[in-house]
């Protein structure tokens, strides 16, 4: 459910209007109301400090490793990080050096290591040494009864060759000319080799210091979001009567709201409270109970709703843990994937902001636990062949299993529009929500009356459905438009009828995929199991091609059946569950002052 909000209005002397912003904060309980988005320097170098802080955790964290450990440093973070950032720019020059290095190495090892000292010594003599270099055909014979040519290397498809000529007299050798480098090939690799030091001297900087930098820079951050949102909240304030009073507004849970008045409780501040309203667009606090918040981050990914909405998160989280096992159809995947979730929770214990997703996950393992043993199935292996399984599995083929898909899609679409129509009347009145109702009532009927076609035995109450048609029908063309004249309404239940007729069926053929998805996973299973026991029947490493076959194939299949079951019932609820529920948002999260971290992505 969404928690009521109540919204004070807080009235105080500007000299003591610090001392107070510094008790919110530690109190963390009041959303503030921004009269402002603007943001002065102060704001804007925290949040250039923040970024870059983040952006060095993201770098270290690459450094991290199961034997880095936590050493003790007198360094400040600012500090660590200026290091941090002197050993990128030494890097990075080093990397361009060593770039350089390697180039002229490659291009000088086929000449080999050269003394410079005789060049110069022959030119004083006149003489000067020409360098070329050629492919093996393009070499012409004539050349060596041109000039004095020495072959210095043959690779077999380039030919390297020196050529000693008077320095009056032009070489004209039609080849590429090579000019040595300032340093001789020895010389580059011992230049190369202090680089490459110097890279590993970094690197081991980096691989010392990442558990460190990461933990003192994320404490860091925690100050520096402390500081940006009082800077925030600071500017937030309406001054009055000559900047001499200040006024700031902000909102609160109506169940901690006692808490508030004990804090405000002997200051000298002038407060006032009123209840929330829709048009005053109060923050949105989700308050469900221990199942239902389960999946809370399903919902979150699309948006929180409107304060005067309902929340749909109860009423989503039983469906998208059947939809979830119902995709999935494998007790052995359920039972893996709830595995995999418990030991991610335990092993990530100490970071809390994973907790929900990883519950989530283990919750979704149940719903393909259960689902998956309805439908008989356990790593592909059909669970009816076991005489004291066989009565208790439900779903025994693939024609129940499109049926149930439809079914379940039914129960979604009636259970959207029926929360559309409580939604109705608690808004504008009964009479708004009687409609929907009547929608309601002549698609289930609709159903009842069809499902014969479908192998269904409705039973008795097939006979009784037309009636509800009649009166759905009634309910739509008569009070479609409340206040609206008799005329508007027969007209306006047409285009009304239109739209379920058009809606409905479309929706209701978008939950097929249930039925695609876990039957289209049940066959890859089934083919890794045949293919498992070919590889099983070759004599004596057959049992260990058997079990390596298997866990790796079913291991891919558990991953592409988890996506697609995680992806396609999320679309369903977004859909076709929340646009038949009348959906409305997105709402504003509460977030209380003092309880924010900033975030940089």
């Amino acid at each position: 459910m969404i928690e009521k909000m109540r919204r004070y209005t807080f009235i105080l002397h500007h000299a003591d209007y610090t001392d107070f912003l510094v008790d919110l904060q530690k109190l963390g309980m009041v959303h503030i109301v921004k009269s402002t988005n603007e943001k002065n320097e102060k704001l804007i170098e925290t949040h250039h400090e923040i970024e870059a802080y983040t952006n060095s955790i993201k770098f270290m964290k690459k450094y991290i490793t199961e034997k880095s450990a936590k050493k003790q440093t007198s360094m400040l973070p600012i500090q660590m990080r200026n290091e941090i950032d002197k050993a990128h720019t030494e890097r990075e020059r080093l990397n361009v050096q060593f770039s350089v290095l390697a180039k002229d190495i490659h291009d000088l090892e086929p000449w080999g290591n050269f003394d410079y000292d005789m060049f110069k010594n022959l030119e004083s003599y006149g003489l000067k040494i020409s360098l070329y270099a050629c492919t093996r055909h393009h070499f012409k014979p004539e050349w060596k009864e041109q000039y004095t040519i020495k072959e210095i290397n043959n690779d077999g498809a380039m030919v390297y060759f020196a050529v000693i000529h008077s320095s009056s007299e032009p070489c004209h050798i039609d080849a590429d000319n090579f000019k040595l480098p300032p340093k001789t090939l020895a010389e580059l690799k011992k230049s190369e080799a202090v680089v490459v030091e110097g890279q590993k001297a970094i690197e081991d900087f980096y691989n010392d210091n990442a558990l460190t930098a990461t933990e003192m820079f994320a404490t860091e951050i925690e100050h520096l979001s402390h500081k940006y949102e009082y800077e925030d909240a600071n500017l937030q304030s309406v001054p009055e009567a000559d900047n001499n009073v200040m006024i700031m507004q902000g909102w609160i849970p109506n169940r901690i709201e006692n808490d508030l008045l004990s804090f405000l409780n002997g200051k000298d501040v002038v407060h006032f409270a009123v209840d929330g309203k829709v048009e005053d667009n109060p923050p949105i606090l989700l308050r469900n109970n221990w199942f239902a918040k389960i999946f809370e981050p399903i919902g979150n990914m699309f948006m929180l709703p409107y304060y005067n909405e309902i929340d749909l998160t109860p009423f989503l989280a039983p469906f998208y843990m059947m939809f979830f096992g119902f995709c999935s159809g494998d007790t052995g995947y359920g039972i893996v994937l709830f595995l995999i979730g418990w030991f991610l929770k335990k092993k990530f214990k100490k970071k809390p902001e994973m907790q929900p997703f990883l519950t989530l996950i283990m919750a979704l393992g149940i719903g393909a636990t259960i689902m998956g043993f309805v439908m008989g199935s356990f790593f592909s292996f059909d669970m009816k062949k076991l005489a004291f399984l066989d009565p208790y599995i439900l779903i025994r083929n693939t024609n129940q299993i499109f049926n149930f898909a439809l079914l379940l899609g039914l129960i979604q679409i009636l259970t959207g529009k029926v929360i559309n129509a409580v939604k109705q009347m608690i808004q504008s009145g009964f009479i708004h929500g009687v409609a929907t109702l009547g929608i309601a009532l002549f698609i289930l009927c609709l159903a009842i009356s069809g499902s014969p076609m479908l192998g269904a035995k409705p039973g008795a109450i097939l006979k009784y459905t037309p009636y509800g048609m009649y009166l759905g029908l009634a309910l739509v063309f008569l009070l479609n438009s409340p206040g609206k004249s008799i005329l508007f309404n027969l007209a306006n239940g047409i285009w009304v009828m239109y739209g379920v007729f058009t809606g409905f069926f479309g929706d209701l053929l978008s939950y097929i995929r249930l039925f695609a998805l876990g039957v289209s996973g049940g066959i890859l299973g089934f083919v890794i199991n045949t293919m498992a026991a070919q590889f099983g029947a070759v004599p004596i490493i057959g049992p260990i091609l058997y079990i390596a076959f298997m866990i790796g194939g079913h291991s891919l299949n558990i991953a592409l059946s988890s996506l697609g079951a995680f992806v396609h019932p999320m679309r369903l609820t977004f859909v076709e569950f929340f646009n038949n529920s009348g959906f409305s948002g997105p709402g504003m999260a509460y977030k209380p002052f003092g309880k924010q971290k900033q975030l940089i992505k």
